[in-house]
């Protein structure tokens, strides 16, 4: 196990972090290349790099004049890039808010750098709300339904490409991954007993799943409050970042759903989850897609374990505080191991039917 904190935890594969330095590399010129390949006689006037998402470089293009996103893929299964685009297409036909394609428009791929690519329209709107707010206004609250509802959209829209070959795995498999990287010697058996009760927890939730075959279908697999845009009043104009999406549980996608939206801050490094702002969540996607009692049951394992998994993503960054400015007894803390068997996640998510 490495004792050395890092920055390196999204879960890529070694060939991927040299494919997404090597996106540094990308210019204009290359981008107007690319499309001259494809017989577009289109040119690129610049290109700058925004920032990677889960297997895409993202650039701010100008295109004959007019604004759009470029997105380069780095991913080590090109299918996964084929599947990315089918899902998109899908959803945009179904009327969800997302980027749509301008490039390529036939059958030909485009590849920028060796890598698959396409461009997008450029995107309209303000960055969402990525703070967990103090107290929970009017507004964020139904920001955080609208955001609901279009989770559960995307878990409606895409039924049938479940079986596509998706880059990312599920999250529990990712898990497993991830485990054997942690920096558990500086937590001691403190740390040791984190990952056993997440474990146990694991084990419960995938006994619940095979025994009461809770549904599987295309997730959105990062539906945080940085991805989406909204516009001035809150509402969201377009949801990013369709490359994490993947085969999985959707209760589980929903679990991160709530993580992300339903909790209030108590202060600069602590939070909690708000009972009235968790409801109104679990309201509306059930207005969409209404959840039977077995997928509630499985929520009161899936919220608190999911929250738990994310917080394993930055575990050995604990310690570098130019990443990370907090003490391994907070980041422990922060974990909220206990409420892997707390009474009230039951009562919340099943008595909110």
């Amino acid at each position: 196990m490495s004792e050395q904190p890092t920055d390196r935890f999204l879960g890529l594969h070694e060939s991927e972090y040299r494919r997404l330095a090597a996106l540094e590399n990308v210019s204009a010129e290359t981008v107007t290349e690319a499309l001259r390949q494809i017989g577009h006689e289109a040119k690129v006037t610049a290109c700058e790099y925004v920032r990677p998402s889960a297997y895409n470089g993202i650039f701010d293009i100008v295109l004959d004049g007019t604004l759009a996103t470029l997105h380069v893929w780095f991913g080590d299964s090109l299918a996964g890039a084929e599947a990315e685009l089918a899902l998109r297409r899908r959803l945009v036909s179904c009327g969800l808010p997302l980027e749509t394609i301008r490039l390529p428009v036939g059958d030909e791929p485009l590849h920028v750098g060796g890598q698959p690519a396409c461009v997008l329209e450029r995107a309209e709107g303000n960055e969402g709300p990525n703070y967990v707010p103090v107290n929970v206004t009017d507004a964020y609250a139904e920001t955080a339904a609208n955001m609901a509802r279009l989770v559960a959209q995307v878990h409606v829209s895409a039924l049938g490409l479940e079986r596509l070959d998706y880059r990312e795995p599920p999250w529990l498999a990712s898990l497993a991954t991830w485990k054997p990287e942690l920096s558990v010697g500086r937590a001691g058996e403190r740390g040791t007993a984190v990952l056993a009760a997440l474990d146990a927890a694991k084990a419960r939730f995938e006994a619940h799943c095979a025994a009461t075959h809770l549904p599987v279908g295309v997730v959105h697999g990062c539906p945080g409050t940085w991805t989406v845009l909204v516009d001035d009043a809150g509402r969201i104009t377009t949801m990013l970042d369709l490359d994490s999406a993947h085969r999985d549980h959707l209760v589980f996608d929903l679990a991160h759903l709530l993580t992300q939206w339903g909790q209030c801050a108590v202060s600069e490094s602590e939070s909690r989850f708000e009972p009235a702002l968790v409801r109104r969540i679990l309201d509306a996607y059930t207005q969409v897609r209404p959840l039977s009692h077995a997928e509630r049951e499985a929520l009161a394992t899936a919220v608190p374990l999911r929250h738990a998994i994310d917080m394993l993503r930055v575990w050995n960054a604990v310690g570098n505080e130019k990443l990370v400015p907090f003490s391994w007894p907070e980041y422990l803390d922060g974990l909220h191991v206990e409420l892997f068997e707390d009474a009230e996640w039951r009562d919340l998510v099943v008595g909110a039917a």
